[in-house]
């Protein structure tokens, strides 16, 4: 196993899909950041009147401010990742030489789990990092005192865009396990995430006055933005509270992960490679 995962960590260290989303996302975090803070500082120039608060681009409130990147801007990167992992090897044939290499299907497949989760993990910690830089900016423009939120909030925050990305990457994982090949699993993966979730559900939420709301509270998009919406602060003002709770959001988040990369391991154990 842990030959495997250094095999898998080697050849996907330095792998531009994973260099190039780390790159984005920060310099989308960085961009945010300054647009909001254009806004802040010039009232009336967000789209419809929209005022953007200063305080809500302090060092203390970057947790709060970036969490609302996991979903669905985070979710498509980590589905567009994850199917480029797995649909790749499929089209460029190494999958059968991986297999044969001394390791079972199982425990090849362990090991790229791993170093994927890993890979997401980074992409979690790049994103409050540029998300930290970036208020620390702000705040010496403003020249603000820089203070931080508490640590046990940090961490909150960082398991949630991990798992959001986490269950995501595992889906993009799935479809590219699925199909055998990278752009299928992208497509179908992005119209599950950007159309499929937020039409469908939507539409479900408004049949017959809410009366199915619970079968769209069901969808990991509705998990994934209910726990978001958990991380709340005065300075953002008044929020409706989530629908769903944390602790149950969590759950099904976690379930969806579990179902995700199960199914794809069973498809890897039982279907043909090539």
């Amino acid at each position: 196993m842990i030959a495997t995962i250094k095999a898998e960590w080697r050849k996907n260290r330095l792998r531009p899909a994973f260099l190039v989303s780390s790159g984005l996302l920060a310099a989308l975090t960085a961009l945010a950041y300054g647009a909001q803070w254009y806004q802040a500082t010039h009232p009336g120039t967000g789209r419809g009147n929209a005022v953007v608060s200063i305080l809500t681009l302090y060092p203390d409130q970057f947790v709060n401010n970036v969490i609302g990147v996991g979903f669905p801007i985070g979710a498509a990167f980590a589905i567009v990742l994850g199917a480029l992992f797995a649909g790749s090897e499929y089209q460029w044939g190494t999958l059968k030489t991986l297999l044969t290499q001394h390791h079972g299907r199982l425990t090849t497949w362990i090991g790229r789990v791993v170093v994927f989760e890993f890979w997401m993990a980074i992409l979690t910690a790049v994103l409050f990092a540029a998300a930290a830089v970036a208020s620390v900016i702000v705040a010496g423009f403003q020249g603000h005192a820089i203070s931080w939120p508490a640590p046990v909030d940090i961490a909150k925050a960082v398991g949630t865009i991990w798992l959001i990305f986490s269950v995501n990457g595992a889906l993009g994982m799935a479809l590219g396990t699925l199909f055998k090949t990278s752009a299928a699993a992208l497509g179908v993966g992005l119209v599950y995430v950007l159309a499929l979730q937020i039409i469908a559900v939507r539409f479900i939420d408004s049949f017959n006055n809410g009366a199915y709301k619970w079968i769209g509270d069901l969808f990991d998009g509705q998990n994934a933005q209910a726990l978001i919406q958990s991380f709340t602060s005065p300075a953002f003002g008044p929020s409706a509270a989530p629908s769903i709770g944390p602790e149950r959001a969590v759950l099904v988040l976690a379930a969806y992960l579990a179902v995700f990369l199960v199914a794809a391991a069973t498809l890897i154990r039982q279907r043909d490679v090539t």
